[in-house]
């Protein structure tokens, strides 16, 4: 592997590692219905600073990334559109297998 390609890597993982402690926070704040506005409210400062650290990693990721053919998600086909083969995996449906 060429020294590029650690560097692609390593802002993939910066980025991934931002998506999910946005996620992770999201969770916790919005478990047990009723009062998931009223926390998530209450956190709005810390999320902006979340999510804007998030946009920051991905954006720098995204300036880098190999300009490649572009696919479509599976998750945002149209209904009545056929996949494509699976280029998209889940981590969480990754975590979830492997018990994490």
């Amino acid at each position: 592997m060429g020294e590029g390609t650690h560097e692609d890597l390593r802002r993939l993982a910066v980025w991934l590692a931002r998506r999910r402690e946005v996620d992770e926070v999201l969770e916790a704040l919005t478990r047990y219905g009723p009062t998931a506005n009223e926390r998530v409210a209450g956190h709005l400062e810390a999320l902006e600073v979340m999510l804007d650290a998030e946009r920051e990693a991905y954006r720098r990721y995204a300036e880098a990334a190999p300009r490649l053919a572009q696919h479509p998600l599976p998750a945002v086909l149209p209904e009545d559109t056929e996949a494509p083969p699976a280029t998209v995996h889940s981590l969480l449906a990754a975590r979830l297998v492997r018990g994490s």
